[in-house]
């Protein structure tokens, strides 16, 4: 079980921060308060630093198998459980990155539709969309790499403060009393932002492709971190803005709160915010469309350029045929749901199971 990706196709350890911070940070973090704060109310921000916990110890037991292995999931899955059902394992892996780069990919023309270009159809937006998907997928890891660093770096630098706008109409109040609801209100919240956590997975998939992939793990921990600070001062400074039935009813609070910011040349500041977040959306979908592709090119030989045309495609009529926002928002609490059993009950058992299968092997050949 080695790696065998030839040195120039991989990346360095610290680059793997930036694969995982914009493929957390999303369009999920536009209006996932509204979320959370149906179960847990404004103690919402304690099931943030919940699941942010839970995140970082499925990372640390990922980086196990694949250190155990030396290779990717779909490697792992056929040697564990042989060609047939590993092979069956593997399709539902790469279905399942395939769903959550759809569901990320319809959202953000959903925003753009409604913020921006309120009267262009969904396959207008779409096809320039995919061009750059196929661009970018195409052009290999170490260029989706590239747009990752630049999709952190750039919106960080520019989003980022308008923020802050807010604080200036906070309400801290609202925020008390602290702890004001159960452990199972909290832990019913944590479950709902389990989906904004999502997107550590396709760590999966390139872990062959950096450099000395051990050293990357702190990496990959800074990256979920940083993602998981961010998502607790947006949503404290969302909780001293917004009432909680305002929260409740407004769909991106986000972007509502990045409106605020006003600045002498520009008038509409959300235009510039919903156009800049592109940079973070294109990698976001561009590295789980690979990891898909990537898989199917191991799983049954298909050409890794055929395999992404054929996804693009696909995408290109279901995001045409999911029009109504409530077709969205259903596909995302199915996946959801999914989502929750794959990543904390395959995963702890994929730990446990390659760890036993090891100790055999060593037992064995003693």
């Amino acid at each position: 079980m080695k790696n065998l990706i030839r040195e120039q196709y991989t990346v360095s350890p610290y680059l793997v921060f930036f694969l995982i911070f914009p493929n957390i940070i999303g369009v999920g973090i536009m209006g996932f308060q509204r979320n959370i704060i149906k179960n847990a109310g404004y103690d919402a921000w304690i099931s943030i630093i919940i699941s942010g916990i839970s995140i970082h110890i499925l990372i640390w037991m990922m980086y196990r198998i694949l250190a155990i292995a030396d290779n990717d999931i779909i490697y792992i899955q056929r040697f564990l459980f042989g060609k047939w059902i590993g092979g069956i394992i593997n399709l539902f892996i790469i279905f399942y990155f395939l769903v959550l780069a759809l569901i990320v990919f319809r959202v953000y023309i959903e925003v753009v539709q409604v913020w921006i270009f309120p009267l262009m159809k969904t396959w207008q937006i779409s096809i320039p969309f995919l061009m750059l998907i196929y661009y970018t997928v195409s052009s290999g890891f170490r260029v989706i790499t590239g747009i990752c660093f630049w999709g952190t770096i750039i919106p960080f630098i520019i989003l980022t403060p308008l923020i802050f706008f807010a604080l200036e109409f906070a309400q801290w109040e609202h925020l008390l009393p602290l702890f004001n609801h159960s452990a199972m209100d909290i832990l019913l919240s944590s479950k709902e932002m389990l989906f904004q956590y999502l997107g550590f997975e396709p760590l999966f998939m390139f872990y062959p492709f950096v450099k000395n992939s051990g050293k990357s793990q702190k990496w990959a921990h800074f990256g979920l971190l940083f993602s998981t600070l961010l998502y607790l001062v947006v949503a404290l400074i969302s909780f001293a803005f917004f009432s909680q039935e305002h929260l409740k009813n407004t769909l991106w609070p986000t972007l509502n709160l990045m409106k605020i910011a006003q600045f002498p040349l520009i008038e509409r500041v959300e235009y510039i915010v919903v156009s800049i977040w592109l940079l973070l959306i294109l990698p976001n979908v561009s590295l789980k469309i690979w990891a898909a592709c990537r898989g199917l090119k191991k799983l049954v030989n298909l050409k890794h350029r055929l395999s992404l045309l054929i996804v693009l495609v696909l995408f290109f009529f279901l995001a045409n045929l999911l029009i109504e926002n409530s077709l969205i928002v259903r596909l995302g609490e199915i996946y959801s749901k999914i989502a929750f059993y794959f990543v904390y009950l395959y995963i702890p058992f994929l730990f446990v199971f390659i760890y036993i299968k090891q100790k055999m092997f060593i037992r064995k050949n003693i």
